[in-house]
């Protein structure tokens, strides 16, 4: 392949011409999932009152743009991830590297391939709640008082290596199923009362 040195990346001749060219190029993934599911309930015990979300996607695939920009090194001189340091192709001590060749000045590594395409399937508990209705004349003046607690992306199972599997580049719609730049989704913990005079 042109420019390649030892220890980066080797791109497939999908033609067989012998040459990397744009005749190479094919669809390595689909943003789009295969379904989308996600359950809701509402359960009162009492006092007591308990909401939960839990949502999720499966069988899209999302471009980890983020992880290609750390390990393309483009003469940027920029850093890279400690495992991808550790675990680096080197030919007198890790000639069994998983990652390219730490170096500089690289040509055309930066290329978009199967490398950085990854399942972005997970699994969210998105929201729960937790509600005590407070016991008549505690709050006084009120007809009702009720106290909670509630999180917001709690707990997320992914196999995706990136900060979020629900990403869009730059936070936008247009660039669905690829991370770059994207803030990941805060987890949130709020406490709080409802009062109804």
């Amino acid at each position: 392949q042109p420019d390649a040195q030892l220890g980066d990346y080797r791109y497939k001749d999908l033609n067989g011409d012998g040459h990397l060219t744009d005749a190479d190029k094919t669809m390595i993934g689909n943003v789009n999932p295969d379904y989308v599911f996600g359950i809701t309930n509402h359960v009162t015990f009492g006092r007591f009152d308990f909401s939960a979300l839990i949502q999720g996607v499966h069988g899209n695939n999302i471009l980890n743009a983020n992880r290609l920009q750390f390990l393309a090194l483009n003469g940027f001189g920029g850093n890279i991830p400690l495992e991808s340091y550790r675990n680096a192709f080197d030919p007198v001590t890790n000639p069994n590297g998983k990652y390219p060749m730490v170096t500089t000045n690289r040509v055309g590594v930066g290329r978009f391939s199967d490398a950085f395409v990854e399942d972005g399937s997970y699994i969210r508990l998105k929201n729960v709640q937790l509600g005590y209705e407070l016991p008549p004349r505690v709050v006084p003046g009120a007809q009702s008082a009720r106290v909670y607690v509630s999180a917001i992306n709690l707990l997320t199972s992914t196999d995706y290596t990136g900060y979020d599997p629900e990403v869009s580049a730059f936070s936008t719609t247009a660039m669905r199923g690829v991370d770059l730049g994207s803030y990941p989704q805060s987890r949130l913990v709020s406490f709080g009362m409802t009062l109804t005079f």
